[in-house]
């Protein structure tokens, strides 16, 4: 009867996969993984013996970090292994998997897993999990069921669908990993011009998403309707289809236009909100691009002038942000001013970006490609802010560690400091000389909501300060949208590009307290 508790999604196949992962995933696992989810042991095992069993089993395979935590959905413990050598997992799967059922049960199955766990001791699944896709909803029959349906797992695509919010860019889940753009491109392109294609793999993953930018909203919009749940290649996986964070720039898309509209139009509709640079005014395809002087003027007009009519009797425009063609020329200024200086512990090696498509814009790339390695409150003064914290670099020992308590709880993180954020460039120095060992960067976002974070940051930026939270051994710095969060992405992880003035966001510097 042991067999009837806690086992309906483990039951033992010949490769130690986990009816769970198969379901999901198949009967293969990726070419890399750094972390193990066990499953399966005898119910007398609690705990602590698990544990204790675990760190006896795979002491060769050190340094590693255990979390055993309890699965409510099937009654059952799981644990997490999570190495810091590349081979370690995929060793203990293939060469272990007898002695671990002798010792464990003879039920012990073992999946490649992504993080640890929820840092509220919740299960979760883990990040290989959260990037395939939840496999079971995609023969739900549509998106507003599962919109609506309360969940025991976090939802794997955190998609905008409702069409008041669309942009010309479509963000497309639950595809191949070895997805081509020319695919993408013969599916898409049949509602309208596709002006760029950017495919991300990320790590540890069977699955592909990208970004699918059109020439105007209308044709997203159609693109959407027409393609959600459809599967890109026969009999594969249906895709997950939402409208694309735009990424603020000072180059707005005016479309809906017709015969009526002109430059002057255009000009006294948008003008009122700050100056222009340029108008391109394309009559015969009824779109025009606006170029103003700061992404502050494109805001304040973007926000006030989506879906308005401009002109009497004529239908409501579509704005969404352009790229900004100039926008690169200044990054590239500024990348040469910084490499002309010689910081504080310069020259301690930074792991540079495996590829282009690392490259993180906004928060659905972000959740897709890293983990949230930390949960839990953010106090400042009487009010509680639940956060969740991706670790974009540094040590995730480090996290665990710093900002847990000794029963493995997270820490409430008690804001009692602010640090002016003029002339910091002690501080800048101070965090730029750690290794890797000694620093975690982080991007720390609202845990339900993303909005729900933004008192803080408005708090912060008002101030035009820093939060400071001490830690047993460690600091926690907190920094809103500002020059010095922007140096220390470009110096730890320059391939994060998330935050902006309107960003939702704080970044998270969390050192190692110096002893001298």
């Amino acid at each position: 009867m042991q067999e009837e508790r806690g086992r309906s999604a483990y039951k033992p196949n010949c490769n130690g996969l986990s009816s769970y992962y198969r379901e999901r995933f198949g009967s293969h696992s990726p070419e890399v993984y750094m972390n193990l989810r066990i499953s399966g042991f005898d119910d007398h095992l609690e705990r602590d013996a698990i544990k204790k069993c675990l760190t006896h089993e795979l002491k060769k395979f050190a340094p590693f970090e255990i979390k055993v935590v309890k699965n409510p959905e099937e009654d059952e413990r799981l644990a997490y292994v999570n190495f810091e050598r590349n081979d370690c997992a995929r060793k203990v799967r293939y060469n272990l998997m007898e002695r671990l059922k002798g010792v464990l049960g003879e039920n012990v199955q073992c999946d490649p897993a992504g993080i640890l766990r929820d840092q509220e001791g919740k299960y979760i699944p883990d990040r290989f999990n959260r990037a395939q896709g939840d496999r079971k909803d995609n023969g739900s029959g549509g998106s507003s069921g599962n919109r609506n349906r309360p969940s025991k797992e976090p939802q794997t695509w955190r998609l905008k669908k409702d069409d008041d919010e669309a942009t010309r860019t479509l963000f497309v889940g639950n595809m191949p990993s070895d997805v081509k753009e020319r695919e993408i491109r013969s599916i898409f392109e049949k509602y309208g011009k596709v002006e760029e294609v950017d495919i991300k793999t990320p790590i540890n993953t069977d699955a592909a998403y990208a970004f699918v930018m059109f020439q105007t909203v209308d044709q997203a919009i159609r693109a959407k309707q027409h393609e959600q749940d459809n599967s890109i290649r026969s009999q594969g996986s249906r895709m997950k289809i939402g409208y694309g964070k735009s990424q603020v720039s000072r180059k707005l898309f005016v479309g809906g236009l017709g015969d009526w509209c002109h430059t002057d139009t255009l000009q006294k509709a948008f003008g009122k909100y700050g100056s222009i640079e340029s108008i391109e005014l394309n009559s015969r395809d009824q779109f025009a691009y606006i170029l103003f002087e700061s992404t502050h003027v494109s805001q304040e007009a973007w926000k006030a002038l989506r879906n308005v009519s401009i002109a009497r009797g004529t239908p409501p425009i579509v704005v969404d942000y352009a790229k900004d063609s100039t926008a690169h020329s200044e990054k590239q200024q500024f990348r040469k001013r910084r490499a002309s200086k010689s910081p504080v512990g310069a020259n301690v090696q930074r792991t540079p970006p495996s590829s282009p498509k690392d490259v993180v814009r906004n928060f659905e790339e972000l959740d897709a490609t890293y983990a949230p390695t930390w949960s839990g409150k953010m106090a400042l003064k009487k009010t509680d802010y639940p956060v969740k914290f991706y670790r974009v670099h540094g040590a995730e020992r480090l996290v665990v560690k710093l900002l847990r308590d000794e029963d493995d709880a997270p820490l409430r993180l008690l804001i009692t400091q602010r640090l002016s954020l003029c002339s910091q460039d002690l501080l800048f120095g101070k965090l730029t000389s750690c290794n890797s060992k000694e620093i975690s960067l982080g991007v720390i976002t609202g845990k339900k909501d993303l909005d729900d974070l933004q008192p803080l940051v408005n708090y912060f930026t008002n101030k035009e300060a820093a939060g400071v939270v001490t830690v047993p051994g460690g600091i926690l710095y907190i920094f809103p949208f500002c020059e010095f969060a922007l140096k220390l992405l470009a110096e730890f992880c320059p391939q994060v590009h998330v935050f902006n003035e309107n960003c939702p966001f704080l970044l998270g510097a969390l050192a190692v307290r110096s002893t001298d």
